[in-house]
């Protein structure tokens, strides 16, 4: 009885870890872009305005640089500006 329990512990831990179907190798995703069509739709994208986020982080960088224009020794500020504008540089260009 005293090895019954751990081995039946060991068997049950054994199918339960076979309990995960099998995935596919590959994962499928869209289609790929070339690299023209991906310039284009980011020049298009920027064109019209670009995407929600990049308007607003845009809008936020402006409103921090006329703050700083009127305060330029503001460090917390000029330190926002700096961050706001590489999200801006990452995130929309």
């Amino acid at each position: 009885m005293k090895r019954a329990i751990p081995l039946l512990l060991a068997v049950l831990f054994i199918a339960s870890c076979d309990d995960e179907p099998k995935k596919a190798a590959t994962v499928p995703t869209g289609p790929a872009l070339t690299p023209s069509v991906a310039a284009k739709a980011s020049q298009s994208a920027g064109a019209s305005g670009g995407s929600t986020i990049c308007r607003v982080y845009v809008t936020e960088r402006d409103v921090a640089k006329t703050e700083l224009d009127q305060a330029p020794a503001d460090t917390l500020l000029q330190a926002r500006v700096t961050s706001l504008d590489a999200l801006v540089k990452e995130t929309c260009n």
